[in-house]
């Protein structure tokens, strides 16, 4: 086979920072680094760990762990409260680092982005290379507590399945002549876009594995989805690139974690006055107004 083989290509490269609020609170205070560390809302047991560092996550603490139970697993859990304009500042950064390599053809999240891979850039060993050095580049520009996962595929929703295949500071190719084998390995809830009713939905159709859900047909999966969705799946577990639909930000809001003393109509009352104008604040500047609060 030729290197401009078809079933040898990859279209994308899409990025994951690894536990990154966790991962950003490492890089600013290296006295946490190589230590069990949670960013939560506020400092209460009744939270919930909004990100756990990987040391964190060996003793069973996850994302959404309760506080009290997360001082059960792990009584040495050092617990933060986070700031949102420090991921913010990290973000940019990581971006800036990236783009330095290869250009950013969108940002799916404040911890995830997508490269569209173009020419000689679509060759495996290329692409390979482009991986390891925007690795390199992140530890060297941004921080070396941070790092992340990369998936190298033929469509942008095959490279985000590899990047979660390996995690922490995993690299994972998917190329069409892997298809559909390499799928084989995962579990249903591992596909994006399947969640628990989705799951619970494929279950009472008869699928269990992913070998049963790529054996289905458009029309079986449209039947099993209950919706177009399906047979949009079908195309990009085949590795087919789809016209990504534009989606239009329809609203704003802010939420906070109501500490226990404020959790009474009069403290619930000041926090949404707060929330209120931060929401107000965000909207001038975009340029929009309200048609209505919920």
């Amino acid at each position: 086979m030729q290197q401009n083989d078809p079933s040898l290509l990859v279209s994308w490269l899409f990025l994951d920072m690894n536990s990154y609020f966790a991962s950003v609170e490492q890089e600013m205070d290296p006295s946490l680094r190589g230590k069990p560390v949670a960013v939560v809302p506020l400092l209460a047991d009744t939270t919930c760990c909004i990100a756990v560092s990987y040391e964190g996550k060996a003793f069973g603490v996850k994302t959404g762990t309760l506080v009290g139970e997360a001082r059960k697993l792990c009584p040495k859990m050092k617990f933060i409260v986070g700031d949102h304009s420090d991921y913010v500042r990290y973000h940019n950064k990581i971006v800036e680092a990236v783009e330095s390599c290869v250009p950013v053809d969108s940002v799916c999240s404040i911890d995830e982005m997508a490269c569209r891979l173009t020419g000689y850039q679509r060759d495996v060993q290329v692409a390979g290379e482009l991986a390891a050095k925007v690795k390199a580049v992140i530890r060297e520009k941004v921080g070396s507590s941070l790092k992340c996962s990369i998936g190298l595929g033929p469509n942008r929703y095959l490279a985000k399945i590899a990047a979660d295949m390996k995690k922490p500071d995993g690299f994972t190719v998917i190329q069409p002549c892997d298809l559909p084998e390499i799928l084989y390995q995962l579990k249903l809830r591992d596909l994006t876009g399947v969640g628990k009713k989705t799951e619970e939905k494929l279950i009472r159709n008869g699928i269990t594995s992913m070998k049963q859900l790529l054996s289905l047909g458009p029309g079986e999966m449209n039947k099993s989805w209950g919706s177009v969705c399906g047979a949009e799946m079908w195309h990009l577990l085949r590795g087919e690139n789809l016209e990504i639909k534009e989606t239009e930000q329809k609203s704003i809001s802010h939420s906070h974690v109501l500490p226990p003393e404020l959790r009474n109509k009069a403290g619930a009352l000041r926090i949404l006055k707060k929330l209120t104008d931060k929401a107000a604040m965000r909207l001038r500047k975009e340029g929009f107004f309200a048609s209505g609060l919920n």
